[in-house]
């Protein structure tokens, strides 16, 4: 039964989250974990979950008294979040530098080819999220990867808002991306050290301009559909 109800959970959360990321719910609007479990059909368990899963990805707040509170994009939670990733990301990369796997870094290459076709938001953000991944896959049994690749699906809603309200930023992604493939295939630590940093940065003032646009902000939402993650 546990795995089931992680099933449930999983397709809950998943739901919930292209709800509020597509504008179906609004910030200060509040979910009722019966009405939600009405609504799927089923128990109120996996939607106590999944109410957790959103607060982690920062798009609910939980209170005693309020209940579940939609947050939505908010400037001073993908602050907080690239702060987090600026100060734990370029470390973990450095580590995983002499310790990637071949078949990860060409998996990496792969992914790499396919951001450079796409100029999807969702699907590029998805896609950085998986390049990230591969390339620091070699660290995953430590508590490091863990926190930055929670921190990456956090981050994942403001890299594809920061993409539809500015499109051109594609390219110089991708040529950051390419640098710091070129820098792991050297096994440069310092300069893969540098370039992520130098990277999550420049994103992080992006994403900080698009969420504070709020008109753009609200044309995303109203056109994005995100899939069954």
């Amino acid at each position: 039964m546990p795995n089931a109800f992680k099933t449930l959970e999983q397709r809950v959360l998943s739901l919930l989250r292209n709800d509020i990321l597509s504008g179906k719910y609004r910030p200060g609007d509040k979910l009722r974990q019966d009405e939600v479990a009405k609504r799927f059909d089923t128990s109120t368990t996996p939607v106590r979950e999944a109410f957790r899963g959103l607060r982690s990805e920062g798009l609910v707040s939980i209170d005693a008294n309020k209940g579940v509170v939609v947050k939505g994009l908010t400037i001073d939670d993908v602050t907080e979040i690239y702060e987090l990733r600026i100060m734990l990301e370029p470390l973990l990369a450095k580590k995983s530098v002499s310790s990637i796997k071949p078949e990860s870094l060409e998996l990496a290459g792969q992914i790499h080819k396919e951001m450079c076709k796409t100029t999807d938001p969702h699907q590029w953000s998805s896609l950085n999220h998986n390049f990230h991944i591969q390339l620091m896959s070699s660290e995953s049994h430590t508590r490091l990867y863990e926190m930055v690749k929670n921190l990456l699906i956090i981050a994942e809603p403001y890299v594809s808002l920061s993409i539809f309200v500015y499109p051109n930023i594609l390219q110089t992604d991708n040529t950051d991306h390419a640098s710091i493939l070129k820098s792991y295939r050297q096994k440069d630590e310092v300069q893969v050290e540098e370039i992520i940093r130098k990277h999550l940065q420049h994103t992080l003032e992006t994403i900080q301009a698009s969420v504070n646009d709020d008109t753009l902000s609200r044309g995303y939402l109203s056109q994005t559909v995100y899939s069954d993650w």
